[in-house]
């Protein structure tokens, strides 16, 4: 509790008894008009340091700090603490304070004084306070209106009980309300997966949230819960915080919105107490069982429907707020697809879920192959390309679902028209070997005639073609790789992203890859202000692994060689 800025009447007084105590405050009350105690006390449980205000009656405030626990306790708590520890060694500090002080300290300290029950001050400490002497004036003044008043008979026995009953009655009336229930300390859950952090920076994370519960008008803590998945550098964080309310509907909806700004709050004292960065994904508050989310998670609850392609053959039904990547999935996997020579005519993705997605994919498509294999193919792509954007996204994604339709191709021939086909295509066959013993014969016409550039020609010719069809596959893969590792890159613990440069330079059949970045060290946390355990050279040795990984997936996916010829890793 608060004190009035006041040198201490007694201070480090040694008692064994309520004699030695009352003592003491005895002085302190002939000083004043009530009186303030400071006492320290140990025993097998712990330490404690109690606060006790009180006037020349009663008890109006009492608080008790457990030392080792650092817990506070007020009130009814505290007045039976201090009754178990009557007759133990007790080393006390007594203020005394005047009608003025006791009324700042009141002030000061309402919050105690209003759950801490009014009990007389001889019940506790045994002790009566002093009458106060009276002044001169008021000693002639007694006197006088002793003489001047009438004899009034003296109370029957029976009016005396009467009037005794009268004046129980109105000290309870005069009360301020019912006494405080016993506060129970709110129950704090740890869940951690990943890799582990000092479970203390949890427990002033939940003190922090608790101190700030205490100020919202009849809200109560029941129980806090924390989900971490600990990365390298972060804790991406779910909040559930369970609690009750007396106040009314608008009472519970300021509540609701403070704590969930009091989550976002406090949680940076994960960064200051364990030196790890906090991402929070999910918040829940249940007050008297009703559960209550900030907006920006139930916008995301939203799904989205649409169209994924132009022509409307691809649709995807998923999240708002991870549509971006699940469209690049969704024309990525049919570009592959199709490129296995099944031409799809409609597709529609549903994903489902919020934290984890699952995928279900009806389509329809035309095809010479059978429905296994058409379904083995699929599966295969969609799997492979859901690991690569569980990995970006950094959610589990799974495939759960695949349902195709199979439409064969119309047959227009009939089969006659096959037989002249078969026909036709021997004819084709003969042609062609006549075309071949043509060309020799006019390579060695050629020959003949000194002529020798033919073969270099066709040779030229041949390397031009090859090369036409390397670009075309070498540009959509390097197109690939730079938006992967932009990316990526983002993802990169204790930095903040800002720029790429890339280049690339064909060489045969092989793509060599030079890139420059640019980051930015996050200057908060640790002991000097800044992640003071890692150094540069250890994030460089990070943003390598995660280009070099990149550059194999890529490579790997599109079937090209692709080298990092150059790194220049910046960071400011």
């Amino acid at each position: 509790m608060q004190l009035p800025n006041k040198q201490p009447l007694m201070e480090n007084v040694v008692v064994t008894s309520v004699g030695e105590l009352g003592g003491p405050i005895q002085k302190a009350l002939s000083e004043g008009s009530g009186a303030f105690l400071k006492i320290f006390a140990k025993d097998a449980s712990g330490k404690y340091y109690v606060t006790v205000l009180f006037d020349r009656s009663k008890i109006l405030a009492a608080e008790c700090l457990l030392v080792d626990k650092k817990e506070n306790l007020v009130g009814e708590e505290v007045i039976r603490l201090l009754k178990s520890f009557i007759g133990k060694p007790l080393v006390v500090d007594v203020y005394a304070l005047d009608d003025l002080e006791i009324k700042l300290s009141i002030a000061d300290n309402v919050d105690v004084y209003v759950q801490t029950p009014k009990i007389p001050l001889d019940e506790l400490f045994k002790v009566k306070a002093p009458p106060e002497k009276p002044t001169k004036r008021e000693e002639v003044a007694a006197i006088a209106a002793a003489e001047a008043a009438p004899v009034i008979p003296k109370p029957t026995p029976i009016e005396e009980v009467m009037e005794k009953k009268v004046k129980e009655k109105l000290r309870e009336v005069a009360k301020e309300g019912p006494k405080p229930a016993p506060v129970t300390k709110p129950e704090v859950i740890i869940n951690l997966t990943g890799g582990t952090i000092p479970e203390n920076a949890f427990q002033i994370y939940a003190e922090d949230l608790l101190k700030e519960a205490k100020k919202i008008k009849g809200l109560r803590i029941h129980r806090i819960e924390f989900d971490a998945n600990i990365g390298e550098g972060v804790v991406y964080l779910n909040v559930h915080i369970q609690g009750s309310s007396d106040g009314s509907a608008r009472d519970i909806e300021i509540a609701e919105k403070r704590m969930l700004h009091a989550v976002s709050k406090y949680a940076l004292v994960l960064l200051r107490e364990a030196e790890i960065k906090p991402i929070i994904r999910d918040v829940s508050i249940v007050i008297d069982g009703e559960e209550f989310k900030p907006q920006e998670i139930v916008d995301r609850d939203k799904k989205k429907t649409g169209n994924v392609t132009k022509d409307g053959r691809i649709t995807l039904s998923v999240l708002e707020d991870v549509w971006p990547y699940f469209s690049a999935y969704a024309r990525t996997v049919i570009t592959e697809i199709e490129s296995a020579e099944i031409r799809i005519k409609k597709a529609h993705f549903d994903v489902k879920g919020r934290r984890e997605f699952e995928i279900n994919l009806s389509m329809a498509a035309e095809t010479r192959m059978s429905k296994d294999e058409v379904r083995r193919i699929v599966k295969d792509v969609l799997s492979r390309h859901a690991r690569e954007l569980s990995r970006s996204i950094k959610r589990y994604i799974t495939v759960h679902n695949i349902e195709i339709e199979i439409i064969t191709p119309e047959v227009t021939a009939s089969s006659t028209t096959h037989a002249a086909t078969v026909g036709t295509s021997s004819k084709t066959a003969e042609i062609l070997a006549k075309k071949a013993l043509l060309e020799k014969e006019v390579e060695q016409l050629l020959k003949q005639a000194g002529i020798e550039e033919l073969s270099a020609l066709t040779e030229e010719k041949k390397k031009e073609a090859e090369e036409a069809m390397l670009k075309s596959r070498i540009e959509p893969a390097v197109e690939t790789l730079k938006s992967r590792i932009h990316a990526e890159l983002k993802l990169v613990p204790r930095v903040t992203f800002k720029w790429l440069k890339m280049n690339h330079e064909v060489r045969g059949s092989t793509v060599y890859v030079d890139i420059e970045a640019s980051f930015l060290r996050e200057s908060v946390g640790g002991l000097f202000g800044s992640f003071s355990g890692v150094s540069d050279d250890r994030i460089r040795r990070d943003v390598a692994e995660t280009i070099n990984r990149v550059i194999k997936e890529v490579s790997r996916e599109h079937g090209i060689g692709m080298v990092l010829r150059k790194l220049n890793v910046i960071i400011h």
